[in-house]
């Protein structure tokens, strides 16, 4: 018998840790995990809203400001980071720092000042996490799904194949260049900001008509053979008032199914708010408050070419599909 083992009375075998960072449009998120036989088990981590897409609708560029709320959000991951053995990790960097033009003089700044090389990661990516994230919440009722994931900066769209055995198969994707935050922005001094939204859904709408017509979904519609998932922060909003939580929990929102009446009766209530109701609502709050309305037009877009019932809601994020995807390479 091991020496240690008799010592310790446990076995001495070195935890594994593992990491994620996805720095947002919005917000700034990090997992730290231990890895185990059933996969990873999270024992740190880490949110911070810095709205580093604060000007990219209005000016193309991340401003002084939120470079500077992004740098200190991530210099607390840093140290985060340093109090674990991390064995493996990937730091990512979505659509803000894809369409910045000083993107990459604020990338060198966070690395010379964090140590953390944020990796800049394509829509098709950021699709492929998303769906890796939130693949044990599909089921095996129909043989396609359709997945959609509004970002603070941008919104992507997955046609997906399933499978039994294995995770689903992308096979077509589309992202917009539209999310919670450039949304809000774009309509911050609008003087009809609900006309704005309006055309904001209609333009989704557009754009998720073609997709759908390139990717031939409406046949699989049709024969009922298609399953609808949505992972933002937009769907989980609508569960979590639906459901009238004191507070956002979600360990209840996850999984949830949203029926059109439902999804109905919850965008029209939030539309008739206003916004100090939006403010002290405790499942929107001061940091979601003016950006919810936005994504509720995108997802109206998006739900008026694929009116799918139910709508399943999947409180998971780039973060865990990181985690799973870097177990998966461990095997």
């Amino acid at each position: 018998m091991d020496e240690d083992i008799l010592k310790n009375g446990t076995n001495s075998t070195p935890k594994e840790y593992i990491a994620s960072l996805d720095l947002g449009t919005n917000t700034c998120r990090l997992l730290i995990a231990e890895v185990t036989p059933n996969g990873p088990k999270v024992v740190d981590s880490f949110v911070k809203v810095v709205r580093l897409g604060d000007e990219l609708a209005t000016k193309g560029h991340i401003s002084k400001e939120a470079a500077r709320r992004a740098l200190s959000a991530l210099k607390i991951c840093a140290e985060k980071l340093k109090a674990y053995p991390i064995s493996q990790g990937r730091y990512i960097a979505t659509a803000t720092c894809r369409q910045a033009s000083n993107r990459q003089a604020f990338l060198d700044v966070i690395r010379s000042q964090t140590g953390i090389q944020l990796e800049v990661i394509s829509p098709a990516e950021e699709a492929r996490l998303a769906i890796l994230a939130c693949a044990d919440l599909l089921d095996s009722s129909t043989k396609y799904a359709i997945a959609f994931d509004i970002g603070g900066g941008s919104t992507e769209v997955m046609w997906m194949e399933l499978f039994s055995q294995k995770y689903p198969e992308i096979i077509e994707c589309i992202s917009l260049p539209l999310g919670v935050v450039t949304v809000a922005e774009m309509t911050r001094f609008n003087k009809t900001p609900l006309t704005s939204l309006q055309k904001i859904r209609k333009l989704v709408a557009k754009e998720a008509k073609s997709f759908s017509d390139k990717a031939h979904i409406y046949p699989q519609m049709r024969k009922n053979n298609v399953q609808l998932i949505g992972t933002s922060g937009t769907v989980t909003t609508i569960s979590a008032i639906h459901m009238k939580l004191d507070r956002y929990d979600r360990t209840r929102v996850s999984g949830q199914l949203l029926t059109p009446e439902m999804i109905n009766k919850t965008i029209s209530s939030l539309f008739s708010m206003s916004v100090e109701e939006r403010l002290i609502h405790p499942c929107i709050g001061p940091m979601r408050s003016e950006l919810v309305l936005g994504g509720m037009a995108i997802f109206q877009g998006i739900y008026d070419v694929f009116p799918i019932n139910p709508v399943r809601v999947a409180d998971r994020g780039l973060r865990e599909g990181i985690l799973l995807d870097l177990i998966s390479h461990e095997k």
